[in-house]
């Protein structure tokens, strides 16, 4: 598609005109042309005010299981809200994902409206690449073992990330049945037979009924 996708390496800075920008120069000396140029360093969390409120929080502002602040009233939601996933061992982080935002939203407007429920909901991201459609259900943190279904050069397969052989989650590349159905093995704690799992002709549902929940 015409991309140049460079990676392990190191900017040195970028070059210009005195008007606008004209080139990136990296670390090894070569410079690439250039007529703009987009910089995605990643985000700090806006949340100066809630901490001088004396909200607790570090890496953005803490909440609880139903997705409140410190301070009374006060309810926090989307990429700046720092919470105990329990799809990642309980680990406080933030999810910066549209499908975080919109679940803890639903999950305030409810304890608002007195229906008030934990926030329990599943992660997943995607994003379309020219034809690839890529997928994620479930967070990766902690993996220590990955089995791969199917074959990246065929530009259609799933890398399953498991944890002492129980599933924690999948990034699968134009594999939507997998996403679908490995989202379930995730749910569920499943610890399936890891040659079963690489066979890619073998539908993850199938694994799934042969498992307990862990």
């Amino acid at each position: 598609h015409g991309v140049d996708l460079r990676t392990g390496v190191a900017v040195e800075c970028l070059e210009g005109d005195g008007h606008k920008v004209t080139g990136v120069k990296l670390a090894d000396g070569e410079v690439l042309p250039a007529e703009a140029v987009i910089v995605g360093i990643g985000i700090v969390p806006a949340v100066g005010p809630l901490i001088l409120a004396g909200a607790a929080g570090a890496n953005g502002v803490d909440v609880d299981e139903y997705c409140r602040t410190s301070l009374p009233d006060i309810y926090a939601i989307g990429d700046c809200a720092a919470f105990a996933c329990d799809f990642a061992g309980g680990t406080v982080m933030r999810v910066e994902s549209v499908q975080n935002a919109n679940d803890m939203g639903t999950c305030v407007a409810k304890a608002i409206c007195g229906d008030e429920k934990p926030y329990k909901a599943f992660p997943w991201f995607w994003s379309n690449q020219y034809d690839l459609k890529l997928q994620t259900a479930g967070i990766n943190l902690g993996f220590d073992q990955t089995v791969i279904r199917g074959n990246p050069e065929d530009r259609s397969f799933s890398v399953v990330y498991l944890k002492e052989g129980k599933v924690l989650a999948l990034d699968c590349v134009n594999m939507v049945k997998d996403y679908v159905q490995g989202r379930k093995l995730v749910e569920a704690g499943a610890k399936p037979d890891l040659a079963a799992l690489a066979d890619k002709d073998r539908p993850l549902k199938e694994l799934l009924a042969e498992q307990s929940p862990a």
